[in-house]
């Protein structure tokens, strides 16, 4: 309760010091918006049929907030390609509130672990997104997070011009997870877009191997069974 309210006072005096802004677009919104009026009439909640035709393994559960179109589309695209980390935090609710409307309470995970970005990525971009919103919402559960659980181990080409078949193939043992800190763990996996699930299966894969009793998934967004390679899978 003392951290929660202790975040509650770090958020206050930082959106004293930097008003919010709507991930989406920029405009100016209240502490209890995630999007302005406009934005959030193009935001569409993930349903739970998001699951179908993504590579997952069947024991893995999946929570998603949107879809990744719309808003929330505009909102990652910002946050990966545009400079606004600050987004993570702002999107960061969002990921809180779909784990509680799902019934997968705090208590249920004993680790948040980002998907790790491609090294050269994380360089010209000055941030892992996934990182950040794992970082923002072990602040609001008091899960803990590692962002060393899980590494990876070589340089592969950007998912988003691959079919389904050449993701799988381009990230195939590309990750590592350390026994050390996983091993017996509840992890939850946190990654910001879903799209044919290769990174996500390799991610929990490695997770596996190193010993985690489980791993669940938790995503900003996901793409629908009709979207295709939407410009995204751009977080490895």
């Amino acid at each position: 309760m003392n951290r929660q309210i202790f975040q509650k006072a770090a958020d206050l005096l930082l959106w004293a010091i930097f008003p919010p802004c709507c991930p989406a677009c920029g405009r100016s919104i209240s502490r209890d918006e995630c999007f302005c009026p406009g934005c959030m009439d193009a935001f569409y909640p993930a349903d739970v049929g998001c699951r179908e035709g993504k590579q997952l393994p069947p024991e893995t559960n999946l929570f998603a907030a949107a879809y990744y179109e719309g808003s929330m589309r505009e909102a990652i695209h910002r946050m990966k390609f545009s400079g606004h980390p600050g987004n993570a935090i702002t999107l960061a609710p969002l990921l809180l509130q779909v784990l509680r409307e799902s019934g997968a309470a705090e208590g249920r995970f004993d680790l948040l672990v980002p998907v790790p970005s491609r090294p050269k990525k994380v360089r010209a971009r000055g941030y892992n997104q996934s990182a950040l919103l794992a970082r923002e919402l072990s602040k609001r559960t008091g899960i803990p997070v590692s962002e060393t659980a899980l590494v990876k181990t070589r340089d592969t080409r950007a998912q988003h011009d691959l079919s389904a078949e050449e993701r799988q193939v381009n990230l195939s043992g590309s990750f590592r997870a350390s026994e050390s800190e996983v091993s017996g763990k509840r992890i939850l996996l946190i990654d910001d877009v879903l799209t044919t699930g290769a990174t996500a299966r390799e991610c929990i894969g490695a997770l596996q191997t190193a010993g985690a009793q489980s791993v669940d998934l938790l995503v900003l967004a996901v793409t629908s069974h009709n979207a295709g390679h939407d410009g995204t899978g751009d977080s490895v």
